[in-house]
């Protein structure tokens, strides 16, 4: 002998219900769409960051020739790699917007105070000193130029 399945009765409680679930569903595909979209767009930011970083090397590389990408984190505080890397952190803080925690992680692990630091440095030098400024202005330049030839 077969079992009769009852089919469960719809009165508007559970078409509410049913309504509500719908509703959900949507509500998360649209959510599933929106990460996907922020996942697309933080993979464009750290290209762009990349793109960023590779032109300042190569800015502070135009006035500085002895500069190497791996002075940015050497721990020496010799002159000739200390004010290459201010500039390069200054470059950096001030053209993008990476922040000051990435900015130490890319100098060496560096503090972010270190960071803010430099770019107090750089400023006060470059108000003072006219070829310091001067020199600074041409890799602010260098890196306009490279920042376009990468985009």
């Amino acid at each position: 002998m077969r079992a009769k399945i009852k089919i469960p009765k719809t009165n508007s409680r559970t078409t509410f219900r049913m309504s509500e679930v719908a509703q959900l569903k949507e509500t998360i595909r649209h959510q599933q769409i929106r990460i996907q979209e922020l996942e697309r767009m933080l993979r464009m930011n750290m290209e762009q960051q990349d793109a960023a970083i590779k032109a300042a090397h190569l800015a502070v590389r135009s006035a500085y020739a002895d500069y190497l990408p791996a002075h940015v984190s050497n721990v020496t505080r010799k002159r000739e790699i200390l004010e290459p890397r201010q500039i390069f952190m200054w470059l950096i803080r001030n053209k993008t917007t990476i922040s000051l925690k990435q900015i130490g992680r890319l100098c060496g692990n560096r503090d972010h105070s270190t960071v803010i630091h430099a770019c107090r440095l750089v400023d006060d030098y470059a108000a003072t000193d006219r070829r310091y400024a001067a020199r600074l202005e041409t890799i602010k330049n260098n890196f306009e130029l490279f920042i376009n030839e990468c985009n």
